[in-house]
């Protein structure tokens, strides 16, 4: 019952990413300011960075696009593949590494990233960001037995802690 929990929580956390990406997608045909104000909460919107939509760029740039495609992904793959840990340690290291090294050189003036580069990062980091999001989730699944009356309880209820 655990493991089938665990792959109802990949599921969401993927169909909530697939609805972020095609809320990313909507926001230039319905030229949203507010929405273009939420994402620029977490990305910089550079608009030379971004993809666009005919003619109006999209509300975030091509790393922060691709790190929600490899959220999503990576959330239904780690349901059914479960990698070792220290594995996907080495990884998230190496992706962390990678993507510094792609920003340091383009801010020491060494070369000039590319869409692609940016977009690989970003996948990369998405992806193996979402092994710990989900193992984190399947952890806290696992040790509540209703996690709704665990949230009112610790968090929602008014006596003092």
């Amino acid at each position: 019952m655990e493991d089938n929990r665990g792959m109802w929580v990949g599921f969401l956390i993927s169909s909530l990413c697939l609805a972020v990406i095609a809320l990313v997608l909507y926001t230039p045909l319905m030229n949203s300011g507010a929405l273009n104000q939420v994402f620029g909460r977490f990305c910089h919107q550079i608009t030379d960075r971004c993809y666009d939509l005919e003619g109006t760029p999209l509300p975030v740039c091509v790393r922060c696009i691709w790190i929600y495609v490899g959220f999503a992904i990576g959330h239904t793959v780690f349901v059914f593949w479960k990698p070792q840990l220290i594995g996907m340690t080495r990884a998230l290291i190496g992706v962390i590494a990678l993507m510094m090294l792609d920003v340091a050189l383009e801010w020491l003036g060494l070369y000039h990233n590319f869409f692609w580069t940016r977009a690989l990062t970003g996948f990369l980091f998405g992806l193996v960001v979402s092994y710990f999001t989900l193992l984190g989730l399947r952890e806290i699944v696992a040790e509540l037995n209703n996690p709704f009356s665990y949230v009112r309880s610790k968090f929602l209820s008014s006596r003092p802690r």
